[in-house]
């Protein structure tokens, strides 16, 4: 098996694990700060490239966006779509191309922790600037290259963390980690190189925000002190210029 059928061929098999695993660093951290990020949704149209199982989607259909989800791993859509609020509607289709959307359709698009599931990420981001409309946003979140570059990377002594590990940070490509009992794929790329595929796409880099929880946040998670140690996502505000 190649290694793009390796990276959509994963989730197929790993989809009911990934339905029954705790979200709490997303619910619990990273969903404020992407609603940050994309300002008041009520009333938009936006596209959850990847959206899984449609968790988000209905976070945002909720707040009265419309809302169209679209993801490769059909167990996952078949989950969304049972699992629909109202404002929400899924469609099987490849985030690197989106096939079957529309151009200029969009005013929002979202990847959330996507673009390392994926071998053509600058496809994926060319794509989602030619769905939204002029003056649409793109907010992106994905695991920080530092975290991505040795997955797992804690280096530990008698039980305890001494710090994360980077190494071969310029080597961009697939890291193997366990995950579900599986051996699980997500790819490598640095920041610049992200960022420079967000420019060459046409976006404007409107903003950068490297994720830690609240103190109210923290109470609630108090794992998620780990956070502050070692950078574990980073959320990119992007923007197709209006005409």
């Amino acid at each position: 098996m190649d290694l793009k059928d390796t990276l959509r061929t994963q989730w197929t098999e790993a989809a009911q694990d990934w339905i029954g695993q705790d979200q709490a660093v997303r619910t619990g951290m990273l969903d404020s700060w992407m609603l940050d990020a994309l300002g008041n949704v009520r009333g938009k149209r936006a596209l959850d490239i990847g959206c899984g199982e449609g968790r988000f989607s209905r976070l945002l259909a909720g707040l009265g966006a419309e809302v169209t989800g679209i993801d490769l791993t059909e167990p996952l859509i078949e989950r969304a779509r049972s699992l629909a609020v109202g404002g929400d509607s899924y469609v099987m289709g490849d985030a690197e191309t989106l096939d079957g959307i529309a151009d200029e359709n969009f005013d929002l698009a979202v990847s959330y922790i996507v673009l390392v599931d994926l071998l053509d990420y600058r496809a994926s981001i060319e794509a989602a600037y030619r769905v939204l409309k002029p003056g649409g946003r793109f907010i992106v979140c994905n695991v920080h290259p530092m975290r991505s570059a040795v997955p797992y990377g804690w280096v530990n002594l008698a039980g305890r963390k001494l710090f994360y590990a980077v190494d071969d940070y310029w080597d961009e490509g697939p890291r193997e980690f366990p995950w579900w009992d599986k051996n699980f794929v997500n790819m490598h790329r640095t920041l610049s190189s992200y960022v420079k595929a967000f420019l060459d796409a046409g976006f404007v880099l409107e903003g950068l925000a490297e994720p830690v929880p609240s103190e109210e946040q923290l109470v609630e998670n108090p794992s998620f002190d780990d956070e502050f140690r070692a950078p574990n996502f980073v959320v990119f505000g992007l923007r197709k210029p209006a005409v």
